[in-house]
């Protein structure tokens, strides 16, 4: 009875061990080992269970026969415990099997996730592959940044001379060591490096502001591997600063200039006027006359300071037309020797004063042939193109321009050029690298070309020359005026000027020379008075447009509540421009900028009383 136990135990033993070997089939690629362990356990198994069968069906058993299937019992324990062990560590293989290809898969998809990271970005970045940081990969934005073509190497930092050559990185002007550039420094010290400014130099001059940052890349033990890195490309951003600030200076010398201008073209108008009535009072042998004369020399130069100066804040814009700037420019090209042109004959129209810009070109070319070394030709050019936002990134733009087609004027010469750290300073008034300065200079150019509503840009390298361009907009011609009302001859004029000496003047000059009856107020508010007592009792008002208490333009517009059809004019020592405008649009008949002669204040009264 012990023998059948042992032998049903043994065939148990066997079958659970094949049943087993049968498992590792699902658990390994190579299934002939767990093929073979199988087929040899499932026949050990059918041998015990036919000695099993015999054995029950004789009925007895021989003595010796109960150590052997002891012994059989053992192996088959054994047996099962071998395959036991093998399908564990088998499951164990698998399970880290398993696991390794879905850390490889949740590997390559974060791969995947930071390539497209990469490729979407629109900022540069590049990521170091070791330490030495010799092999550094960047994304299409940094292939553009850099003008490398995908998968290049654009480290700086790859030994044998192999590391790009048509590009370098400044920092302060200077030429950094590769390891001092934010990739490198971040992996070699280990910490960040955050809001480096560095310059990107081409190796044809083109020049690109930088923000650098870049993070040290670290394993998961914490040992640095390789860096990250980013830049902004802040150029656009610096030439916007600086931008405002030259707008913010230009308003501000703006505003100073015009206040300037004008309390010295109340001065100069008492002065023309006087002199004017003195000359017709003197016999042409007196001998005072020869004085008389020089005065009126000086004050004309004083008063061509003083339209410099208005100049400089856009201002003295006298007699805008629709121009072809053609004749204009090969007028003031004519005017030097030395001077190679390129104008077309048809440039499209503009609206300017042809005798502002003729002194533009003029003073620009003078300027060119100065630096220009001897026999070295000035190169002036002119030609359409169409305004673009992107001709704002550089030069000097006082306003922003109408977009849309323009006129640009080159001017180039082949002189020692501009040093960098003068260039923004070039239209200061007053400045210039010559030992003794010649007046306002660049910063009058500026203010007339900002007044025809353009900029001008400046490329300049030392030894290289320089070349200017003034960018004007073409507009359509302004259509003409219509004909002025007609009417009779008016005699009585009210006179408004807070400035005693100059109203004293204008009026004898309105009464003497133009056969006016004059009335006087010494400002607006007076004169307002006096029109409310005799509403039609006045021909025509010349006002001065400030004065205390009330200006000219609000006393106006009071006066014409009263009586619509008042014909008026309104001076003022101010940037002509804007002035007239707002005259004509609060309805003045005309405008008149101080100081003026008396011929000129003839023609404006014949207009504003529609006899001319």
């Amino acid at each position: 009875m012990i023998n059948l136990f042992v032998i049903l135990l043994s065939v148990i033993l066997q079958a659970a061990a094949a049943g087993v070997a049968i498992g590792l089939l699902r658990l390994t690629e190579r299934r002939g080992a767990p093929l073979l362990i199988t087929l040899a356990l499932g026949l050990m198994a059918l041998r015990r269970t036919f000695i099993l069968w015999e054995q029950v069906v004789k009925g007895a058993l021989p003595p010796w026969l109960l150590p052997t299937e002891l012994l059989a019992l053992l192996i088959s324990a054994l047996m099962l415990a071998g395959v036991l062990l093998v399908h564990l560590e088998f499951s164990r293989m698998r399970a880290r099997r398993l696991a390794a290809t879905s850390a490889e898969a949740r590997a390559r998809m974060e791969w995947d996730r930071l390539a497209a990271v990469m490729e979407a970005a629109p900022l540069p970045i590049w990521i170091a592959e070791d330490l030495g940081c010799r092999v550094i990969h960047g994304n299409p934005a940094a292939d553009a940044l850099l003008r490398m073509s995908p998968g290049s190497n654009h480290s700086q930092s790859v030994p044998g001379g192999r590391a790009p050559t048509h590009f370098r990185f400044l920092v302060d002007g200077k030429d950094p060591a590769p390891e001092d550039l934010p990739m490198q420094q971040a992996v070699r010290t280990g910490a960040p490096v955050r809001d480096l400014r560095l310059d990107l130099r081409f190796e044809d001059g083109t020049l690109r502001h930088l923000l650098g940052n870049a993070t040290p890349l670290r394993d998961p033990e914490g040992r640095v591997v390789g860096g990250v890195a980013s830049f902004v490309d802040i150029t656009d951003l610096q030439r916007m600063e600086e931008r405002l600030r030259l707008a913010e200076k230009s308003e501000s010398l703006s505003l100073m200039a015009g206040g300037i201008a004008h309390d010295f073209n109340n001065l100069f108008q008492a002065m023309v006027g006087n002199l004017e009535l003195a000359r017709t009072r003197l016999p042409e042998v007196h001998p005072a006359r020869v004085y008389v004369e020089r005065l009126q020399g000086s004050l004309d130069r004083a008063t061509a300071l003083s339209s410099e100066i208005l100049h400089c804040s856009g201002g003295a814009f006298r007699k805008p037309e629709a121009l072809d700037l053609s004749g204009v420019i090969a007028e003031a090209a004519g005017n030097h020797g030395g001077v190679e042109t390129e104008i077309p004959p048809d440039l499209p129209p503009v609206i300017a004063d042809a005798r502002l810009l003729a002194r533009v070109v003029d003073g620009l070319i003078a300027n060119a042939r100065e630096a220009s070394p001897a026999g070295a030709p000035v190169q002036v050019r002119a030609f359409p193109r169409r305004m673009e936002p992107e001709a704002l990134t550089r030069g000097f733009w006082p306003e922003t321009p109408p977009m849309g087609p323009c006129v640009v004027i080159e001017i180039q010469d082949r002189g020692h050029g501009i040093p960098a750290e003068v260039l923004p300073r070039i239209f200061d008034p007053f400045f210039s690298t010559r030992t003794v300065g010649r007046g306002l200079g660049l910063a009058s150019a500026l203010g007339i070309v900002r007044n025809h509503g353009g900029g001008i840009q400046v490329e300049s390298e030392p030894g290289q020359g320089s070349v200017f361009r003034i960018f004007l907009p073409s507009r359509a011609p302004v259509p003409a005026a219509g004909p002025r009302r007609e009417g009779p001859a008016r005699q009585r004029v009210l006179l408004a000027d807070d400035e005693v000496d100059l109203r004293e003047t204008l009026a004898e000059m309105l009464h003497d020379w133009c056969g006016y009856e004059v009335d006087e107020a010494g400002d607006g508010e007076e004169a307002l008075s006096r029109f409310q007592q005799q509403p039609e009792a006045y021909d025509l008002v010349l006002l001065d447009a400030t004065m205390p208490r009330l200006g000219g333009v609000e006393a106006f517009r009071a006066m014409r509540a009263l009586r619509p059809d008042l014909p008026g004019i309104l001076a003022s020592g101010y940037a002509e421009e804007g002035a007239r405008r707002q005259a004509l649009e609060q309805g003045f008949a005309d405008f008149l900028k101080k100081p003026f002669t008396g011929a000129e204040l003839r023609e404006v009264l014949n207009r504003a009383r529609g006899t001319s």
